[in-house]
């Protein structure tokens, strides 16, 4: 009992002992799924022919036909392509604007709430909006046409390039929302003393941001960095109730072909194998980053200021 003590005492360990029923719930909700997931992956089966304990087993051909499927690698490379454009520019945005309500003035918090209210929409009304706005006699183009002192007609959602801007365009107006929120809590959550000792030693306000703020906040960018691009990595509102994943296969996502593989082609198989391939890909993403998350908190805290 006294070793048994000892060890539960030990920093680490009762750092981790409360999650233990959580990740417990956790496993035993969707390791199952998973494992039923696998299982699909290695069949031959369809919705359409029979039941999936009765399909035939045949091995990795599942996977050999997904990386073999064009549109599937192309879904899979436009993905990436929407989440390289739309989380920079969240990142950007929402930093803008966290630094920008840092400052004390008139009405900062009605203002943070309104940057706040797009996080708190339900997606597929923010689809509807702005499919509505961008139809091609719709508001946006009227007042692109206001601007220019011209007729201009853009065909947002029937058109490829402009189909694609809309898709990212709805993604970053709503969640830029989500980093404002966390880049707001970053600055706040500044150590004073290295900003206090420049501020002593002469450094400008710039500088202060450039050489001390900006550093402290690397951990905060890489969470944000990470939560945006795994939700943006599984976009399916946006091109399906925009553009229905048109004009062609312009802003099909990964999300809306394995949902048309599963579905609409009944192959099952195939989309349990696409998911696993989807899977492995996020994961290497996901380690890749939470290194860097790791190293920059290490450093930090080896520098005495986490």
């Amino acid at each position: 009992m006294t070793g048994l003590r000892r060890w539960l005492e030990r920093e680490r360990v009762f750092r981790w002992l409360p999650f233990i029923p959580v990740q417990g719930l956790f496993a035993l909700l969707l390791f199952p799924n998973f494992l039923l997931l696998v299982y699909l992956s290695l069949l031959s089966w369809r919705i359409t022919r029979g039941t999936w304990w009765n399909a035939a087993f045949t091995g990795l051909d599942s996977f050999q036909r997904a990386l073999e499927d064009e549109r599937f690698l192309w879904a899979l490379a436009r993905t990436f392509g929407f989440a390289a454009a739309a989380v920079p520019l969240e990142l950007l945005l929402g930093f803008g604007l966290a630094l920008l309500c840092r400052r004390h003035f008139r009405g900062r918090r009605f203002y943070t709430t309104v940057f706040l209210l797009p996080m708190m929409i339900v997606p597929a009304v923010v689809g509807y909006d702005l499919s509505m706005l961008l139809i091609d006699q719709g508001p946006f183009n009227q007042l692109l046409s206001l601007l220019a002192g011209r007729a201009i007609t853009v065909r947002w959602l029937s058109e490829y390039t402009p189909a694609q801007l809309a898709v990212i365009g709805a993604d970053v107006w709503q969640w830029t929302a989500l980093t404002f929120l966390i880049f707001t809590s970053g600055l706040a959550g500044l150590p004073e003393d290295p900003i206090r000792a420049a501020r002593v030693m002469g450094a400008s306000r710039w500088q202060i941001f450039w050489h001390v703020e900006l550093p402290l906040l690397k951990p905060v960018i890489a969470i944000a960095v990470i939560l945006r691009s795994m939700e943006a990595l599984k976009i399916f509102d946006y091109p399906m109730l925009l553009t229905q994943a048109g004009p062609g296969n312009a802003t099909e996502t990964v999300a809306v072909y394995l949902w048309r593989v599963g579905w609409e082609f009944a192959r099952v198989s195939d989309a349990a194998a696409m998911s696993l391939v989807l899977l492995v890909v996020v994961a290497m993403y996901s380690f890749v980053a939470i290194r860097v998350l790791r190293r920059e908190r290490r450093r930090l805290a080896e520098e005495g200021v986490a």
